[in-house]
């Protein structure tokens, strides 16, 4: 499949520079770094939550989980996870489990752990099991551009 066309078609309209790194077919996004080699660290996952207002993407890094507590505080919502049933025709051109961190192309808003900022690369699903994109840290922060930055993840036990 490649890259969603919603994604793509945001990512050329910000004119910001990626490359596609292709990898073995995956079933979550820790499971596709390993298999591209890429350092947990630098891969932003998606995490699709929702609360009577709406959808909301959390995006932290592979290696952490979000906290709900810390993002239901900061937000002043009392957001849950969403399932891939409820969120499935707002990322219709993804494939399930593979939604990209990028809210702004799909008209979502997001929340970002601010651990992301520490890198100067950064991955994230494509909208397929067997692709992420790299682009860098001023690229991402782009994408990214209107989203709240803070401490929302806890680290995965």
């Amino acid at each position: 499949m490649g890259m969603a066309t919603t994604l793509e078609t945001y990512m050329l309209r910000a004119g910001v520079d990626y490359d596609m790194v292709h990898h073995d077919p995956s079933a979550t996004i820790s499971e596709a770094a390993h298999k591209a080699h890429i350092r947990s660290n630098c891969v932003a996952k998606a995490v699709v939550l929702k609360d009577k207002k709406g959808f909301v993407l959390a995006v932290v890094p592979s290696e952490k989980r979000i906290s709900l507590e810390k993002i239901n505080e900061l937000t002043d919502r009392e957001l849950a996870l969403s399932s891939e049933s409820e969120f499935t025709p707002v990322f219709d051109d993804c494939k399930m489990g593979a939604v990209p961190p990028i809210g702004n192309a799909y008209g979502v808003n997001v929340l970002m752990d601010q651990s992301l900022e520490d890198n100067s690369d950064i991955y994230f699903e494509a909208g397929d099991h067997e692709n992420l994109v790299h682009v860098t840290d001023w690229d991402f922060e782009i994408l990214m551009r209107g989203a709240l930055t803070a401490d929302i993840s806890t680290k995965k036990r």
